[in-house]
């Protein structure tokens, strides 16, 4: 029998993460999938590896082991500077205008945000670039 790599659309833990995008406005699994890994990708290139696993670390499951730094740009050492790059590399993932991605990233952001009690809540943020912090916070 082969080995086969488990399907992440079937796991029960990554349907809740799922399920959490759709409440924020993801609600097809494939672009939720795709939304998740856009921003990763782009939140690990802006923040470095280090902090981001730090961050990365602090989150529940199915986030922790969803929020893979991306292979995609593992090869290039280009560093994103500011949101206005953040935006971009979401929106070349997705294939997407960058002015689409603001809405990407607080979707995701605040389904992460979701999972978490407040106080860990506030650990995340104190790790984030202050251009982030606002797709972070609450709404007020």
């Amino acid at each position: 029998m082969a080995d086969h790599a488990p399907d992440p659309l079937s796991d029960a833990d990554f349907r809740a993460l799922v399920e959490a995008l759709a409440r924020e406005g993801l609600p097809r699994r494939t672009e939720a999938v795709r939304a998740v890994e856009a921003i990763a990708c782009a939140l690990s290139r802006r923040i470095g590896s280090e902090t981001y696993d730090d961050l990365r670390e602090r989150l529940p499951e199915p986030f922790r082991g969803r929020l893979a730094a991306c292979e995609r740009h593992a090869r290039t050492a280009r560093r994103i500077r500011n949101v206005e790059e953040f935006y971009a590399s979401v929106a070349d993932d997705l294939g997407r205008p960058p002015d689409e991605s603001e809405g990407v990233a607080r979707a995701v952001f605040a389904a992460l945000r979701a999972q978490l009690p407040e106080a860990e809540a506030e650990d995340v943020a104190d790790r984030l670039p202050p251009e982030l912090l606002p797709l972070w916070r609450r709404p007020s």
